[in-house]
């Protein structure tokens, strides 16, 4: 019932299909504080257990720090419901892997609150690339440098003592929108993360790495919650053989300029003219961040309760995200390069579960 609660509690109660009929909160005394604006009509529970013994609940959304996720959601579970979890699904790869095994024995809905795919920069983003029409990818650069000062009042507390809490909170969100948006698995990983002195994370919050994707494209990451500067720089830029497209802010903010082959043979060498294959808008609709791209992802969680369809951001898909961010952690203390079908069999994936990802 923090800031996330908030969001999916009024985007719930926004979808024509679904309605809140209990909270949980850990100190129910807290549960309606003034100004919070939660519906004190709606019971509140201490535990998720004694909440599905009083109610009666088809789906349940779990918005709570990563340590509580495993049980909560075994207990979901175990109550015939649906769930929703925001990610990281758990730090532990193994009791992630235990509960997409028991969504799918129990044929339950399963997904996983990867929200950035649903905003409509990330929709566009992934068109252009499917429709080709600034030609092939050849590579892209990932850089997001941000001041997170952990001891914020409306920012999580659990972040400040967690193993690579950039990793695991932010860069993991950015992982997931490069296998998304790019279409292809990652196959290769190579990485290093440390953490400046002046961090007020107690493990690792920088990360830098190179993946390597099924389809050949290699991508560059850099990322940080510790920086010199209280400015974020967002920049997510992609090469074709026709063009260029770049992201410049994490929620909008489109643009794509398109090669011209003659210029490389004509003018001065090194060009700085802004005008010379000058950078387009690209028209993206409107969106309200962490709203409509959650209702999004309700909507499509609701449509695979309906009709049983496996969800496109399902517990099984995070699999492969967290993976790649676990990964980015095995390389950076190993020193090695990690190859990411090897990864997935020393942890006990299951090999019909890897069909389609583009290994050898």
């Amino acid at each position: 019932m923090g800031v996330r609660g908030k969001q999916w509690a009024e985007v719930i109660n926004k979808h024509p299909d679904t309605i809140v009929v209990a909270y949980v909160r850990k100190n129910v005394n807290l549960a309606h504080i003034p100004g919070e604006q939660w519906d004190e009509s709606i019971p509140c529970f201490s535990s998720l257990a004694e909440a599905l013994e009083c109610v009666d609940a088809d789906a349940v959304v779990i918005v709570s720090p990563p340590e509580y996720h495993y049980d909560q959601v075994l207990t979901a579970f175990d109550h015939g419901c649906h769930v929703i979890c925001e990610k990281p699904l758990s730090e532990n790869y193994d009791e992630c892997i235990e509960m997409v095994k028991e969504a799918e024995k129990r044929k339950l809905i399963f997904m996983i609150g990867m929200n950035f795919r649903y905003l409509s920069v990330t929709k566009k983003y992934r068109e252009i690339v499917q429709n080709k029409s600034i030609g092939e990818i050849g590579y892209g650069h990932f850089t997001y440098i941000r001041n997170r000062d952990g001891n914020r009042s409306d920012l999580n507390k659990y972040p400040l003592t967690m193993l690579q809490p950039m990793l695991l909170e932010q860069s993991i969100h950015h992982i997931d929108l490069l296998r998304f948006c790019y279409g292809s698995e990652i196959t290769t990983v190579s990485a290093q993360t440390w953490r400046p002195f002046w961090s007020t994370y107690q493990d690792d919050c920088c990360v830098s790495a190179d993946f390597q994707f099924a389809n050949g494209i290699r991508a560059a990451y850099l990322g940080t919650w510790t920086s010199g500067s209280n400015r974020l720089y967002y920049e997510w830029r992609t090469d074709f053989s026709k063009g260029t497209l770049r992201q410049c802010h994490q929620f909008r903010d489109l643009f794509q300029s398109r090669l011209d082959p003659d210029l490389a043979l004509t003018g001065e060498n090194f060009k700085t003219d802004p005008d010379i294959e000058p950078w387009l808008p690209v028209e993206i609709p409107t969106c309200v961040e962490f709203i409509d791209d959650t209702y999004c992802l309700l909507e499509e969680f609701v449509e695979s309760i309906q009709t049983g369809a496996e969800p496109v951001t399902s517990g099984k898909d995070h699999l492969k995200s967290l993976g790649v961010t676990l990964a980015c952690v095995e390389s950076s203390i190993t020193g090695k390069k990690i190859r990411m079908d090897e990864f997935y069999k020393k942890k006990g994936i299951p090999s019909c579960w890897m069909s389609g990802m583009g290994f050898k």
